[in-house]
């Protein structure tokens, strides 16, 4: 799974029409289907039929964003996308492969997602070592796997043997508790005070179903 920063989203407008969607575009409306795109250099020829006089190097850059968001992203990646009318990034799951589809004048190229969540710029920008304002519109964040997990609302592999390991450790001592109240009842003089353990015994019970009881 990969993590990508994404800074297309044209006007307002077209952020609402994304988010109501369900998808995220690279821009470049102006082009056409890139579906039979195999390479970035048949990129780069459509972007030089369009404009003649763009620049090598700026052409070479672009072409590279388009081209790996058509191929590069992968069904399950991750996607943080900037919003404009908020200090926030929003967090989607790529579902689906590239469609060429009108949304609005400026989405036509996109990509289906999930969206999940949604984190501050500031911590963004701070957590994963990014700039906003840079001036790549595609490109990929790198996350460590703790990091993933987190967006994903997943548990880390570290945090559940943690879980495993301490209610391991609760059942050894409520075994130990329950056997010592086994042990009562057998050691008891009369039927009444066994009665009296078996009922602390019951409550226990009851109190460890219902998570009042904590070792």
């Amino acid at each position: 799974m990969n993590f990508w920063l994404l800074k297309a989203t044209g006007t307002v407008e077209d952020e609402d029409a994304m988010l109501k969607n369900n998808v995220i575009t690279i821009g470049w409306s102006e082009f056409p289907d890139f579906s039979g795109i195999e390479n970035e250099v048949q990129v780069k020829k459509v972007m030089l039929d369009k404009y003649p006089s763009m620049q090598e190097e700026r052409c070479k850059a672009w072409a590279g964003e388009i081209y790996s968001f058509i191929k590069k992203i992968g069904q399950g990646d991750l996607v943080a996308v900037p919003l404009k009318t908020r200090s926030e990034m929003i967090v989607g799951k790529v579902t689906e492969d590239y469609e060429y589809r009108q949304v609005s004048n400026f989405i036509t190229h996109v990509r289906k997602v999930r969206w999940m969540k949604t984190l501050p710029k500031e911590n963004f920008e701070e957590e994963y070592d990014t700039d906003l304002n840079s001036p790549e519109t595609l490109l990929q964040v790198k996350a460590s796997r703790e990091q993933l997990s987190g967006l994903l609302g997943m548990k880390s592999l570290g945090n559940l043997l943690d879980e495993l390991t301490n209610s391991l450790q609760d059942l050894e001592l409520l075994r130990e508790e329950m056997n010592e109240l086994v042990k009562r009842i057998y050691e008891a003089k009369d039927l009444s005070e066994a009665r009296l353990i078996a009922t602390e015994m019951e409550k226990l019970l009851r109190e460890i179903q219902q998570g009042k009881k904590i070792f």
